[in-house]
């Protein structure tokens, strides 16, 4: 029971040890507010949306209400959790699909604070790290499934929040090891060592109203992270 607090509490500060190296680098933590404004208009297009034709929407997925009070409460719970959900994925979605469009910009950043952590990284050029978007959407429809599983399934879905904090986290998380070209399975391998650390980097990037500002925010963090978790990995291949 401790270490899994311990390590909430070091995803935590690792996202707050991103935020003072932005600081240090005003010019990162100015472009990073590129990504916060497209997420915002692609949320705000896919809940207008939903409101479109919310009404072929419900008619689809909830049943008709019997009979009776208990009936009718249900249906309006159930309603209820159905509009939750479709608020909960227009987030995802603006969020996450707002990340694959700036992912050479997070690229480039995770490059940044790897050179400046290691002495060294491998050189990443904008247009090579443009190579990273189709491995970014395929992250995205990995990410997309589980969400929509965990939001349409009931009961699944009150763990909804913690579900997106964990994955949002694992997409900042993961660009030092898509770096190195390591297999998307290797890389959730190593992801699962770190998952309560990435919960508790996630919880910053869930809080609604500011998880536009605070989101793009996360690359330092993650790949900080992500960086400890590397060091470790090649102090156990040379024997330490």
């Amino acid at each position: 029971m401790i270490k899994p607090i311990r390590e909430l509490a070091r995803g935590s500060r690792l996202y707050w040890l991103g935020i003072k190296w932005l600081r240090h680098h005003p010019f990162w933590f100015l472009l990073l507010f590129l990504p916060s404004l497209i997420g915002l208009g692609l949320m705000a297009g896919s809940l207008l949306l939903f409101w479109e034709y919310q009404t072929g929407i419900m008619r689809s997925l909830l049943f008709e209400p019997g009979e009776g009070w208990l009936w009718v409460v249900l249906y309006y719970i159930c309603k209820g959790l159905l509009y939750l959900a479709a608020l909960g994925l227009s987030l995802l979605f603006g969020l996450l699909t707002a990340n694959v469009i700036a992912a050479p910009l997070y690229e480039q950043l995770s490059c940044a604070v790897e050179r400046e952590k290691r002495g060294r990284v491998s050189e990443v050029s904008f247009w090579q790290s443009l190579k990273s978007i189709p491995e970014e959407l395929k992250k995205v429809l990995l990410i997309m499934a589980i969400s929509l599983l965990v939001f349409m399934v009931p009961g699944l879905n009150l763990l909804g929040i913690f579900v997106t904090a964990s994955l949002v986290g694992w997409d900042f998380y993961d660009y030092p090891m898509a770096r190195r070209g390591w297999s998307l399975r290797q890389r959730l391998k190593e992801a699962r060592q770190d998952y309560f650390a990435i919960l508790g980097l996630g919880l910053w990037l869930v809080i609604p109203f500011v998880h536009f500002i605070l989101m793009p925010m996360a690359v330092a963090g993650g790949t900080l992270m992500a960086l400890e978790r590397i060091d470790t990995i090649e102090r156990r291949s040379h024997g330490f």
